[in-house]
């Protein structure tokens, strides 16, 4: 996982290295502004597989059998949303038994997490001791979705299907900030 976080106040305006003579007019338009990023990137967590309870105790991880092969599927998630992975390695456990799978399959893992926030923020200087921020923030600002995790019980009739998204669509929102 990584996650970047970038502010670069723009070089121009009163104070600044261009238009350090600006008229306040020009600087109450022009200077001021600041542009923020905070980008997030992730692959998915691995996925568990599950089975039907048929094994007699009470016991909630049931977990299903595998043939020995990878279902690991390459390409883009959207291409794959009925069928995300192999089906075929994987399979129900016979009654009194317990499956042959751990926990989690390592080589198959959920959707990654691709996802940028943008803000553009203009400081306006009211007195010295009172400022104003205008604010525009862009969450998801290129709309990427991130799917949901595909159904993992191998006794489902949607096994291996991706149903959901797993985050927002694209927001943007205004803002005003009295600081003092």
């Amino acid at each position: 996982c990584a996650v970047v976080a970038g502010i670069y106040d723009m070089p121009w305006g009163r104070g600044r290295h261009w238009g350090a003579d600006w008229s306040r007019g020009a600087d109450l338009l022009l200077g001021g502004w600041q542009v923020n990023g905070l980008a997030t990137l992730s692959a998915g967590t691995p996925i568990g597989f599950s089975a039907s309870n048929n094994a007699g105790i009470f016991n909630s991880a049931i977990r299903a059998n595998n043939n020995g092969t990878s279902g690991k599927l390459t390409g883009p998630v959207q291409d794959r949303l009925n069928s995300y992975f192999n089906k075929s390695p994987y399979s129900q456990v016979a009654a009194f038994t317990f499956g042959n799978m751990g926990p989690r399959d390592p080589n198959i893992r959920n959707d990654g997490i691709y996802n940028f926030d943008l803000s553009v923020f203009k400081n306006f200087r009211v007195t010295e001791k009172i400022n104003v921020q205008f604010r525009g923030e862009a969450l998801n600002a290129f709309n990427t979705p991130r799917f949901g995790g595909p159904n993992t019980s191998v006794t489902s009739s949607t096994f291996g299907v991706i149903t959901s998204q797993a985050n927002a669509p694209r927001q943007i929102q205004f803002g005003l900030k009295l600081l003092f």
